[in-house]
């Protein structure tokens, strides 16, 4: 969830029918902890770079093959080129995998659901795996 709005500066330059924009993007997000589950502010900093072609000139190209420097460009209709994709999309790719509300971070406890941060509890955690069971039995 994003908390307050998104800053974006940067500049656009126009080559062509290409509008290049750069810029670097400010954020806050709320998410949760990985282990905890509680609501983590993570803050959000990546510079981005877009380039933008006018549909019209895209579609009127017969084949597209797409090249390494392509995976970057957008399409525009019209006389504007409308950010909140691309805000969006660079938010979802600069959030961390594992979100922790700190490194120490205890978690769950996965048979009762206690908070392990906040107090512990008396539950048997050790689990087997029931595939590897039999080579517990094993006896050498």
């Amino acid at each position: 969830r994003l908390i307050g709005l998104a800053e974006i500066s940067g500049h656009a330059r126009r080559r062509g029918g290409e509008v290049e924009l750069r810029g670097k993007l400010l954020a806050k997000i709320e998410a949760v902890c990985g282990r905890c589950l509680k609501p983590v502010e993570v803050p959000i900093s990546t510079d981005f770079t877009e380039r933008f072609v006018h549909a019209v000139s895209w579609a009127s190209d017969e084949q597209h093959e797409l090249q390494e420097e392509d995976l970057n460009l957008a399409v525009f209709a019209g006389e504007e080129i409308e950010l909140d994709d691309l805000v969006r999309e660079e938010i979802l790719l600069a959030v961390p995998g594992n979100v922790l509300c700190g490194e120490d971070c205890q978690g769950l406890c996965p048979v009762c659901g206690i908070d392990k941060n906040l107090s512990s509890c008396q539950c048997e955690t050790k689990e087997i795996d029931s595939r590897w069971q039999k080579l517990k039995e094993l006896q050498m």
